[in-house]
């Protein structure tokens, strides 16, 4: 009688040293425990990079922003533009790049890092006001983009400083930008809104001192909006951010 013929994966099989397989099974377990150890909390503990956000979020544990309560925000110092400009201006790029990240980070994991959290305040003058869109980073609401202002001599007479703001307004509706003008005065104050530092971007210039822009964005959203234009609004928490795009949302 002939002898069956044996299959490829036999033929593999026996030509393996004895307790090949039993050896490649415990490399493969080795290789995924490292994987759960090292990459793993890698992912959950920087939620702000992009390849991280998207695979929480197709897992189902991205990271929820809160709300805040006025009486229970996040501890932060209050930086007047002045004293922001000051502190930033001479940062350099790598240092920025640095800061920025820290400061995402904490918004999306709800300030739970002992990283640096500002509140901005200061008199501003709108420049410009836009509906956001899919591209932008917060893809709902309206961003607000204004240049800030101090008075001062005899007259009182308002005298431009090196700083805009663009303040993020999340879930407002897209028609409400048509309510904000240009020129209109905007007072950003930590009560009631808590606007916090998101970004920072220094504008550079070929004859004159840079332009710090800040991305600030609300942490309170207790209180309606009040355009100078139009009805009140609310904001609220974003629900995704589009990190594939970038800052400040003004170019």
């Amino acid at each position: 009688m002939s002898r069956n013929k044996e299959t490829w994966s036999e033929r593999v099989a026996g030509a393996r040293p004895q307790h090949y397989w039993w050896a490649l099974a415990n490399v493969l377990f080795v290789c995924l425990a490292l994987v759960s150890w090292v990459y793993i909390p890698q992912v959950f503990e920087n939620p702000h990079k992009q390849a991280n956000y998207d695979l929480l979020d197709r897992i189902g544990r991205l990271p929820k922003v809160n709300g805040f309560s006025a009486l229970e925000t996040p501890e932060g110092e209050i930086g007047t533009f002045k004293n922001l400009y000051s502190n930033f201006v001479s940062l350099e790029s790598d240092r920025l790049e640095e800061l920025n990240g820290k400061l995402v980070k904490n918004y999306i994991g709800n300030f739970k890092y002992e990283y640096p959290n500002i509140y901005l305040k200061g008199d501003f003058r709108v420049i410009k006001c836009r509906a956001l869109t899919e591209d932008d980073v917060f893809t709902s609401g309206i961003a607000i983009q204004a240049a800030a202002f101090t008075k001062g001599g005899i007259t009182d007479k308002e005298i431009t400083y090196p700083v805009w703001v663009e303040i993020i307004l999340p879930n407002a509706p897209d028609e409400s930008a048509q309510h904000t003008k240009k020129g209109d005065l905007l007072e950003i104050n930590k009560n009631p809104y808590f606007a916090s530092i998101l970004h920072v971007q220094r504008l550079e210039r070929e004859d004159d001192d840079p332009i710090m822009n800040f991305t600030v964005i609300p942490l309170v959203y207790e209180s309606a909006w009040d355009p100078a234009h139009g009805p009140k609004f609310s904001i609220s928490p974003v629900d995704k951010l589009n990190l594939k795009a970038t800052f400040p949302i003004f170019n």
